[in-house]
């Protein structure tokens, strides 16, 4: 252990230092609301590591896209109890794996200099930073990447089976977090097999160790595919979004830059856990019969070549303009936006700035490029890397080019950058003065033309910021501030229905009444079809006292309900909410029919069961009722309230031993109910259990709810 800690200083003291940079950002953003309330593809992973852990570890149907990161997640979920800050701390210490790898990859290059440089570099790109403390699959596929490249450089001589079936099984965890690798590791194969054979080595032997490579490859990734086999009878590698995503890179309305397709309308208002159900169901409306996953893949893939073999011209335009982003300086978001984030953390903000250039990759790439002229005698030696950025680019530029989308590049032109850094550092004065102004020259030139911004680059998005950081609070229940952001978007873009609605929401919540009144109107007249808004409508005129007019809302919203455009659990919010509204007008038998199709079109929606239980227990249903929380349970574990509710409806039949459970249950889930309270005391008053045991209870009641009538009787006839 000595020994190891002793050779492996340096990488270890610089896999701390990354640690230790994102973990003080991790400090500094913990208290937004972004953080608590993971968006898009970070709330997607986050939901998936969650039903592995609670409903499916294998899941169903096949993997969408590449399934090792959300297992990997799924862990962290499990041992932290579903911390999301203490998830995001555990994983940046993949983040040191990563930087002990690119240390050590740039010391056997370049030697020791070099490769702090490249530690440092690493440890301090805020880029990574950014999207490496967050649930994205990047920062577990740069660490197998740098690994399998690290081995692969070092161990290019070795002839051991061992160490190139190793070698491969790395690149295959690489390739099960983002398979756009698979279009890598070939070229690296003939590049091992070209090297060996010019040693004068047989072709056999040359072969031998590329062929053990792709082996371990395939054994890391065959037990992914037989498990899509089994699952959905169709031969898929890993997952199923290459079709959809070429295709979102390449039609007749795609930029480059964000997900376009002109067959839906992808906004706030198609959610990312609808992204996959609605592109399905375009694809099968397409074609007119159901399809397998493999189908609808194979179908989009066919839509991206129908665009690419009619309009050639505009593919390679866009082609070209897609190649432009890549290499432009500007950091393009795909979700929350790169360089607002500085306004959340002063660490980022120094890492982070688009001023008189976009730093660090407007710094970054000319270095690297400067290095390629510098290092141009020690190609040989860097081919392994020249061929990966040069493969690797092609699964850029045919999907999206964005920050996240180029990040597998940017250690290795990190490392390429560093070699160049310190061979001019040492061998500047030896360089003749019109090699130092040429080396000069070309950087300034370098970060001119790359840090200009070109086509659509270079336009912050104020509507997606204030939207995203809006929804965030008003997640989290903080309604004025969701209020003030949802304000801020609608000025910068006053023409989303969906934003609308939410704003409508959060001031009936803080009892703006008319001002969500006129909200919800005008998003009824943005997008008429839109069945939120005549949902949310329904509530406010219903809290109004006019139910008949609820009724005729309710309805509305259903029969306008799309469920290509929204989530499934709000047509079962509808039928709660029109049941609650004929409850409410005493209509029971239309309450009763509303319920049971909340249940039937929704059933994943615990509130539909949970509210219908308890209105079959308010009609004294209870064999019904009892059945419909068991079920409920399955779907989520009930709440605090839920648990008082069905503790009541055992209280009414004197089953006082399960309502007692109950109550116990709901205080578990929430010492603060005060109820629960007041009845765990009358239960045991009434069964003569000591007076202690009935005051503890009761005085908890009264701190809570001082003024509790049913307490404040207890109080007084246990005085008598």
């Amino acid at each position: 252990m000595k020994e190891f800690l002793s050779r492996n200083k340096w990488p270890l003291v610089l896999g701390a230092a990354a640690i230790l940079v994102r973990l003080v950002y991790l400090m500094e953003v913990r208290q937004q609301p972004g953080f608590s309330v993971p968006m898009v593809d970070e709330q997607w992973h986050w939901q998936w590591a969650q039903e592995i852990v609670h409903k499916s570890f294998w899941g169903e149907g096949s993997y969408f896209r590449g399934p090792l990161y959300p297992y990997f997640l799924a862990f962290l979920y499990f041992i932290t109890g579903g911390s999301i800050f203490w998830s995001k701390f555990l994983q940046i210490f993949v983040c040191g794996g990563t930087a002990f790898f690119i240390f050590k990859t740039a010391h056997h290059l370049f030697g020791q200099k070099a490769a702090i440089t490249a530690g440092l570099i690493y440890a301090l790109y805020g880029t990574l930073v950014f999207y490496e403390t967050m649930f994205l699959i990047p920062v577990l596929f740069l660490f197998f990447t740098v690994w399998g490249m690290h081995r692969l450089i070092v161990s290019q001589e070795a002839s051991s089976t061992k160490t190139w079936i190793l070698t491969g099984i790395i690149f295959g965890l690489a390739a099960l977090c983002t398979p756009n690798i698979l279009l890598v590791v070939p070229f690296l194969a003939l590049w091992l097999i070209f090297m060996r054979k010019r040693s004068g080595v047989s072709l056999f032997s040359s072969a031998r160790p590329a062929a053990f490579l792709i082996l371990g490859l395939v054994l890391a990734i065959l037990p992914v595919t037989i498990r899509n086999k089994i699952v959905t009878g169709d031969f898929i590698l890993i997952s199923s979004q290459s079709g959809i995503n070429f295709y979102l890179g390449n039609n007749e309305y795609a930029d480059g830059l964000t997900m376009i397709m002109p067959e839906v309308e992808l906004d706030e208002s198609v959610s990312w856990d609808m992204f996959v159900p609605v592109t399905n169901a375009i694809a099968e409306k397409e074609t007119g019969h159901k399809m397998s996953d493999a189908e609808i893949s194979s179908f989009w893939t066919g839509q991206a070549k129908d665009f690419i073999f009619k309009h050639p011209a505009k593919f390679l335009e866009l082609a070209w303009r897609k190649t432009v982003y890549l290499a432009s300086s500007y950091e393009n978001s795909d979700a929350t936006d790169i360089y607002y984030q500085r306004n959340k953390s002063l660490l980022y903000s120094l890492l982070v700035w688009d001023f008189f250039m976009s730093f660090p990759f407007g710094l970054l790439l000319p270095l690297a490029i400067v290095s390629l002229v510098v290092l141009r005698s020690e190609y040989k030696k860097l081919l392994p890397i020249y061929i990966f950025i040069l493969a690797y680019i092609p699964s850029i530029v045919l999907f999206l080019v964005t920050a996240r989308h180029r990040l597998p590049i940017i250690p290795f032109l990190i490392i390429i950058g560093a070699g160049g850094i310190i061979k001019i550092a040492e061998n500047f004065k030896e360089y003749r003065r019109v090699k130092q102004a040429g080396l000069i020259v070309l950087l300034a030139a370098s970060v001119l033309v790359l840090n200009h911004k070109f086509y659509e680059l270079g336009f912050p998005n104020p509507y997606y910021i204030h939207y995203n950081d809006g929804l965030a609070y008003h997640k989290l229940g903080q309604f004025e501030k969701a209020e003030a952001e949802y304000l801020q978007a609608d000025k910068a873009f006053p023409y989303s229905a969906t934003l609308t609605v939410n704003l409508a929401d959060v001031e009936y919540k803080l009892g703006k009444i008319d001002e969500a009144d006129h909200n919800l109107a005008k998003a009824i007249a943005l997008q008429p079809q839109l069945a939120k808004s005549y949902n949310n409508l329904g509530v406010l005129v219903r809290g109004k006292g006019e139910l008949d007019s609820s009724l005729t809302l309710f309805k509305k919203a259903i029969a306008r309900y799309d469920p290509n455009e929204a989530k499934p659990t709000e047509i079962g919010e509808y039928y709660v909410n029109l049941a609650d509204t004929y409850t409410m007008l005493e209509m029971l038998d239309s309450a009763q029919e509303a319920y049971n199709q909340a249940m039937a079109k929704s059933p994943l929606y615990p509130k539909a069961f949970y509210q219908a239980a308890l209105f079959f227990a308010q009609q004294k249903m209870f064999d019904l009722s009892d059945s419909i929380y068991a079920v409920a349970m399955h779907v989520q574990m009930p709440s605090a309230t839920d648990y008082y509710n069905w503790g009541m409806s055992y209280i009414e039949r004197q089953k006082y031993n399960d309502g007692f459970t109950m109550m116990r249950s709901a205080l578990k889930e929430d010492d603060k109910f005060y109820q629960a309270h007041y009845v765990v005391a009358a239960i045991y008053n009434m069964f003569g259990e000591p007076r202690d045991s009935v005051e503890y209870y009761l005085n908890k009641c009264l701190q809570l709810q001082p003024d509790y009538e049913p307490a404040l009787e207890l109080q007084n006839k246990m005085k008598r």
